[in-house]
C-alpha cells in the first residue's frame, strides 16, 4: 500500500522539525525537553517550555501539536505544488514556506496558538526549526513523487 504524498510530507517534515526544536532547545538551554515541550503551551501554558524533560504528557503533546501543525503547512505546501510541479516551480514554492508559515505563526496567530519556540530559543535558532520542516516536506515531496513513478 502506497503512502500518500501528503503524509509522506508531513512524517518528514513533522520528524526533522521536532528533532531540529529538540537540538536547538539544548543547544539554548542545555536541555533537550524545552524545544518540543514549549510546543504544548497551548495546553499548558508557558510552564510547558521550562519543562526540560523529555517525555509524558507535555513531550507528547508538543510532537502531536508540532506534527499537525507542519501537516497543516504540508497541506499547503502539497496544493501549491501542484501534481507535477516543474523545477522553477518546486523551488519558488519551497523558498516561499517557511517565511510564509513564519509570518502567519508568529504574525496572524494568537500568541497562546503560536508554535511557542519563541519561549525557549533565539530568532536565529526559530529560522533553523522552520528550515528544517522545509527541507524535510521538500524531501517528503520528492520521495513521494519519485515512489509513485515506480512500476
Amino acid at each position: 500500500m502506497a503512502i500518500p504524498r501528503i503524509l509522506k510530507i508531513t512524517l518528514l517534515g513533522s520528524v526533522m522539525s521536532s528533532g531540529m526544536a529538540m537540538l536547538q532547545g539544548r543547544r539554548q538551554t542545555g536541555a533537550y525537553g524545552p524545544g518540543i515541550n514549549c510546543t504544548a503551551h497551548w495546553l499548558y501554558g508557558d510552564k510547558a517550555a521550562h519543562m526540560d524533560r523529555t517525555g509524558g504528557r507535555v513531550t507528547l503533546v508538543g510532537l502531536a501539536t508540532n506534527t499537525a501543525a507542519t501537516m497543516f503547512w504540508a497541506w499547503l505546501y502539497d496544493r501549491a505544488l501542484g501534481r507535477q510541479p516543474g523545477l522553477m516551480r518546486r523551488l519558488a514554492v519551497t523558498a516561499a514556506l517557511g517565511p510564509v508559515a513564519y509570518m502567519v505563526d508568529y504574525k496572524a496567530t494568537p500568541k497562546r496558538f503560536t508554535p511557542g519556540w519563541e519561549l525557549v530559543m533565539s530568532p536565529r535558532r526559530m529560522a533553523l526549526v522552520y528550515l528544517s520542516m522545509v527541507l524535510g516536506m521538500a524531501l517528503g515531496s520528492r520521495r513521494a513523487d519519485t515512489g509513485a513513478a515506480r512500476p
